[in-house]
């Protein structure tokens, strides 16, 4: 298993997406997103009240490919999109 991180991510609501309190750990956090086979874990930070911040395990059972969800991520990267999400490219080994 590889994990790159990045200050990004691929954008909102554009894969399946499962959301996890933000006080979990982000080893509880990869330990799920390893049961799933989920490529993709992000973190958002808060907002408000209304949007607190939260852990997102994304990408499981989606039609995207690895390298296509790198793609997307690294373009946001450019452009400075979703810079204030944290989030961890997982490429598994089988």
């Amino acid at each position: 298993m590889e994990i790159t991180r990045y200050n990004s991510d691929t954008g909102n609501r554009d894969m399946p997406a499962e959301s996890y309190d933000k006080h979990m750990s982000f080893i509880e956090v990869l330990q799920r997103a390893v049961q799933l086979k989920a490529p993709l874990i992000v973190k958002t930070s808060y907002v408000n009240d209304e949007r607190p911040g939260a852990w997102y395990i994304k990408g499981q059972n989606s039609n995207l490919s690895y390298e296509d969800i790198k793609i997307m991520v690294e373009e946001n990267v450019q452009n400075n999109k979703h810079s204030k999400r944290v989030c961890y490219l997982i490429k598994y080994f089988d």
